[in-house]
């Protein structure tokens, strides 16, 4: 119960939108404290280096770690993201020696956080498929017991957070984000609820071919060719319309050429 009201009490201030990567970390920090964890690492993975220029990065690691984790680059050696990459779920740091074998220099980089109170931890992988790859990491010095209630909290704090994150981060490097009208944005979110052209013209009054131009149009604005990569980014830049909420008024624009 308590955990769950965090969980909320956290999604709510981050629904809200926080005003900036700062004050997201802050709220993240807030609530992983609350969970017992006081340091959090919310990190979009790259390639090779992971960690490139621009990528989002949302930590309250000690800046002395995170300096030296940077000069050493030891983004690429770190066990943490390769597991990440294989797993859906989140898996606790005791779990990455199932999946990968340690070498010397892997050990030396836990060693080294160990030094700054950073040695048990639980990651939750984060993708939103097309778009980007990142974890979750919310890591204290003393063990503690892992269940099916904190597992589930954390990942979906992490998801709260990854979303808000991106939109901040895209804000803040002036990535020119398409608007959708509100017939492709409704269009849009049903189609994430797994909804056919048939049930979503049902649903919206519209006829199939309606349907279908709203998608095309939508997926146009964002140059993408699948409907999942559609959908990734909507959700991404927060285009969804919600139950009530119009993204974008009813315009002309909304006008099939044709029915």
């Amino acid at each position: 119960m308590v955990l769950r009201r965090r969980m909320a009490d956290f999604c709510s201030a981050v629904d809200n939108r926080a005003s900036s990567i700062e004050a997201l970390r802050d709220r993240l920090a807030d609530a992983a404290l609350q969970m017992g964890f006081p340091f959090v690492a919310l990190v979009q993975h790259g390639g090779l280096p992971r960690l490139v220029e621009h990528s989002m990065v949302v930590t309250n690691y000690p800046a002395e770690f995170v300096q030296s984790y940077r000069e050493n680059h030891y983004f690429i050696i770190d066990p943490v993201y390769d597991v990440s990459q294989q797993l859906d779920r989140p898996f606790g740091w005791e779990e990455i020696a199932n999946f990968v074998e340690l070498a010397d220099h892997q050990l030396a980089l836990f060693e080294e956080a160990r030094r700054y109170g950073i040695v048990h931890g639980i990651t939750v992988p984060l993708c939103i498929p097309s778009v980007s790859y990142a974890s979750c990491t919310f890591a204290r010095s003393e063990p503690i017991e892992i269940t099916p209630s904190l597992m589930t909290t954390l990942q979906i704090v992490a998801g709260f957070a990854f979303k808000a994150g991106l939109y901040l981060h895209h804000a803040m490097h002036g990535r020119n984000v398409p608007r959708l009208t509100r017939r492709e944005a409704e269009c849009t979110a049903l189609i994430a609820l797994g909804k056919t052209d048939w049930e979503i013209g049902q649903i919206l009054g519209i006829a199939q071919t309606t349907v279908r131009y709203f998608i095309s149009r939508a997926k146009q604005r964002y140059g993408v060719f699948r409907r999942s990569e559609l959908v990734a980014r909507a959700i991404v830049d927060a285009q969804l319309i919600r139950d009530g909420q119009d993204r974008v008024p009813d315009s002309a624009g909304d006008k099939p050429e044709c029915e």
